[in-house]
């Protein structure tokens, strides 16, 4: 399904923070340029585990990083169910943010994440990045109608996910997909 016509490497987000010498957001984990792709219209899945350790796993509609470095990430509370019970009864979370246009992918991990009212603002943020993320997918091939039923949500049905982030790791295919995302 390849269809990216400049993909990306997992070397290019592993050097860019090994490389990185300013300020992170919240003095935590993610770079201003990391953070602006989690909020950019991306594919996002949450990950989470139920007793005895079986993943379940949730879309995202977006995402809002905050300056203090929290992680908030949007999804419809009716399809999230499973994963918003098992962050309650204290799972650990992993959310993958992936561009199709350039497979270029990242994953934030935290051991705990809670469960937030959505505000207008993320409701705001939500239907832009879904519709930015469908718009990604007619780009790479897919036709309007599966990318419009693919984003389809209630909007006064979302809710807030929200964690610290404590690890960071590089998610596109290739060589290197799978390493820590760390300063040199």
């Amino acid at each position: 399904m390849s269809r990216a016509e400049f993909p990306a490497s997992p070397a290019q987000d592993i050097d860019a923070r090994r490389n990185f010498r300013g300020p992170t957001v919240g003095d935590g984990i993610l770079t201003p340029e990391l953070a602006e792709f989690c909020q950019s219209g991306v594919f996002v899945v949450l990950a989470s585990a139920v007793p005895p350790n079986r993943p379940v796993l949730a879309q995202g509609l977006g995402v809002r990083v905050f300056m203090n470095g929290l992680v908030r990430v949007l999804v419809w509370r009716a399809a999230a169910a499973p994963v918003i019970d098992a962050l309650t009864a204290g799972g650990g979370i992993a959310a993958t943010f992936s561009r199709p246009r350039t497979h270029r992918s990242i994953q934030l991990k935290a051991d705990s994440a809670t469960v937030a009212v959505a505000d207008a603002e993320d409701r705001a943020q939500a239907l832009a990045q879904s519709r930015a993320f469908g718009d990604d997918l007619v780009s790479v091939g897919y036709l309007p109608e599966f990318a419009a039923t693919y984003i389809r949500f209630v909007p006064d049905e979302v809710a807030a996910i929200d964690f610290l982030p404590t690890s960071a790791f590089a998610q596109t295919p290739g060589p290197g997909a799978g390493a820590a995302i760390k300063p040199a």
